[in-house]
């Protein structure tokens, strides 16, 4: 090869080397300042105590999941007569169950693939791959601390008369179980993938039972309801319906009940939480009796609770 022609073939060389670096850069750059792509997607829980294996009509019980469009449910009380309701409901729907005993069940639209060391919960994996953890919980309703504050005399049960009698009374009948539940919450923590909590706690929220609730005649006096603060503070879990409505007074929330008595307390005993950096509260709606009480309401609505749906934005 003539010199001049080597000349010309260096200069070719350096140029497309300088113009292929310079390609490559911009790429690493790009890439550098380019956001990860994550994989977004909705996820509707719900808590629903469906009144001793379905209250008014299994039919109806059955309705209300489908035409919320639920993907998980934690279901309360969910047999009637040693037969499991929910299950039922479950088959019929081709979905997924996990009983931990007669009252509690979760339904869920996709596969429970473990459970929880205390049996509180399960891990479920949806379609895409992604898990979350989904536990439920049925508290002991006797004795039912509102009635004892406000002179109702139930089960026997010693009427109260201040906040620290409550609180020790709650945690008394309920704290051994929320403490196992925190216990397998803590657990599943360790995954980092989204966890739910619903549950009937059969005892209000210590956010709702404030100073400024009382002061509005919504409560009889504040009280820092040991269960719910319990989960807010150890295991970090969010009450759904308080994230999206903080105001206490102006939405109150109440879930029960739907068939108030003559002498009657009504309130917010049941719940949605939840836990995780990669999972976002898009709305929470009460699920009962068509009227103003219920955001999404039900001509006939078969529980004495009102449920509480929760729609989610979940990141894998």
């Amino acid at each position: 090869m003539k010199l001049l022609e080597k000349r010309n073939f260096m200069k070719k060389c350096v140029t497309l080397s300088v113009v292929l670096f310079l390609f490559m850069h911009s790429m690493f750059l790009f890439s550098q300042e380019r956001p990860k792509e994550r994989n977004v997607s909705t996820l509707k829980v719900m808590s629903f105590n469906i009144w001793i294996g379905g209250g008014k009509s299994i039919e109806e019980t059955t309705r209300v999941i489908k035409e919320t469009a639920a993907d998980i449910v934690g279901i309360q009380e969910a047999s009637k007569n040693g037969s499991n309701t929910a299950e039922k409901i479950a088959e019929e729907m081709g979905w997924h169950t996990y009983a931990a005993n007669s009252s509690r069940t979760i339904l869920s639209r996709y596969p429970v693939i473990k459970t929880s060391p205390n049996g509180k919960g399960c891990k479920i994996q949806r379609n895409d791959g992604q898990c979350v953890w989904m536990f439920n919980l049925h508290l002991m309703y006797c004795p039912y601390e509102p009635y004892q504050l406000n002179g109702i005399e139930y089960c026997g049960a010693p009427l109260l008369n201040t906040a620290e009698e409550a609180v020790a009374s709650a945690w008394k009948s309920r704290g051994k179980e929320v403490e196992e539940t925190i216990a397998d919450i803590k657990e599943a923590q360790k995954e980092g993938v989204p966890i739910f909590l619903t549950g009937d706690f059969n005892e209000p929220s210590c956010l709702d039972w404030t100073e400024k609730a009382a002061q509005a005649g919504i409560c009889k006096l504040p009280v820092a309801w040991p269960a719910t603060k319990a989960f807010m503070e150890k295991a970090e879990m969010k009450d759904s319906y308080r994230v999206k409505y903080p105001d206490e007074v102006a939405r109150k929330g109440h879930t029960w009940t739907t068939l108030p008595a003559k002498r009657e307390v009504l309130d917010r005993i049941d719940f949605l939480f939840f836990h995780g950096p990669n999972v976002e509260l898009l709305d929470v709606q009460t699920v009962g009796e068509a009227s103003e009480v219920s955001d999404i309401g039900f001509d006939q609505y078969p529980s004495d609770h009102r449920a509480v749906l929760g729609t989610f934005h979940v990141v894998n």
